[in-house]
């Protein structure tokens, strides 16, 4: 294993019998036996950079772990995939559990505001919101409330509920879209089966395990209350941005894509990808985090809190990210970061969230 840790996740490990035990090894055991030739997605380099930036991040912000992913929207091939902390495929003595988990494929999150845009999108294509559609975001709405103050009048356009990421505004969206469409939208993008791809140990989505009630309909809109891999979200993000023409991920090389609409409407993807603009063009403090000169980009933030085992969630423990689609005129790329229970350093006043930890590291890996 001449890159030892940098792609440890995708390449996985053998036993003592040389019997493929996680990722590439195991999936394509029998090819390997046979001394066939395997070509994967990975760019090594990138991949190199893209772990160095994640780990200078989590070092930065004395976080529990992290992870990111590259993936190349038209085709599906995932360019880079790092999960960290992660172990040598040469020392058994780093296999530890904390360190074999593959985070991209196999955690399961509720993703906060990165739900948000998908939200809008989803009740555009079914024709149930318009972008003209105004919502008042003043008061609670179902007991939900915003971390800011509304801005100005407090009458939101669809635009500015997701430029402010209000909660207030995207759960009303969310109710106007309804619980049958919000499940129905869910099942066309993948959100309620595994992803099949070249790795066996993926895992299926929690999605909501509970009632999904009235209240549920409006949380789940602004990504509280279910759950998915990063894998999903970056799937769901591709295939939105792609025309609404289904992306699946892939870490073969030159793999055949599919051609299965999934969406009704392809303005409905141009509406996703000006939302996600506006985010990084409109926004006091991430866009300033993550614009290049001369990038197109598009993107949102999320701050979840993290589930605790023991039930509930933590209340002083977040986990942090942010998507990224580029160029957004004619979207090649998506790049999604999140890194989990990161902490304040002693000399800054900012509060931990995807704007603060999670904009600038998805900067670094685009340049």
């Amino acid at each position: 294993y001449p890159y030892k840790n940098i792609s440890s996740h995708i390449v996985g490990y053998v036993d003592i019998d040389q019997k493929g035990q996680s990722g590439i090894e195991r999936y394509y055991e029998e090819d390997l036996i046979l001394s066939k030739d395997i070509f994967i997605s990975l760019d090594v380099n990138l991949q190199q950079t893209v772990r160095q930036n994640l780990i200078d991040t989590i070092n930065h912000y004395d976080a529990e772990s992290g992870l990111a992913i590259v993936m190349e929207i038209d085709s599906g091939q995932i360019l880079s995939s790092v999960s960290f902390p992660d172990y040598d495929p040469q020392n058994n003595k780093s296999f530890t559990e904390k360190n074999l988990i593959n985070r991209v494929f196999q955690s399961n999150y509720e993703m906060g505001s990165t739900f948000k845009p998908i939200t809008a999108a989803m009740g555009f294509d079914i024709g149930v919101l318009k972008p003209n559609m105004t919502f008042d975001v003043k008061k609670k709405y179902l007991n939900i409330g915003d971390f800011d103050k509304p801005k100005g009048n407090g009458i939101y356009d669809i635009e500015k509920i997701i430029v402010e990421s209000s909660n207030i505004g995207t759960a009303q969206m969310a109710t106007k879209i309804g619980q049958i469409n919000q499940k129905k939208f869910f099942e066309k993008i993948g959100f309620t089966k595994r992803i099949n791809i070249e790795n066996n140990e993926t895992s299926h989505p929690l999605g909501n395990k509970n009632n999904w009630g009235p209240i549920e309909t409006a949380t789940i809109g602004f990504g509280h209350g279910y759950s998915v891999t990063p894998l999903h979200l970056v799937k769901a993000y591709a295939t939105i941005s792609n025309e609404g023409i289904e992306v699946n991920p892939t870490l073969q090389l030159n793999k055949k894509t599919s051609n299965k609409q999934i969406l009704k409407n392809k303005k409905s993807s141009r509406f996703f990808l000006n939302l996600l603009n506006s985010v990084v063009i409109k926004t006091e403090y991430t866009g300033p985090r993550v614009q290049i000169e001369g990038y197109q980009i598009g993107g949102k933030t999320g701050t979840s809190e993290l589930i605790n085992p023991n039930g509930g969630y933590y209340k002083d423990r977040n986990m942090t990210s942010f998507i990224g689609v580029f160029p957004i005129n004619n979207p090649q790329f998506i790049v999604y970061t999140a890194v989990e229970y990161p902490q304040k350093p002693k000399d800054s006043k900012q509060g931990m969230t995807g704007a603060v930890v999670n904009a600038p590291l998805v900067k670094k890996i685009i340049l």
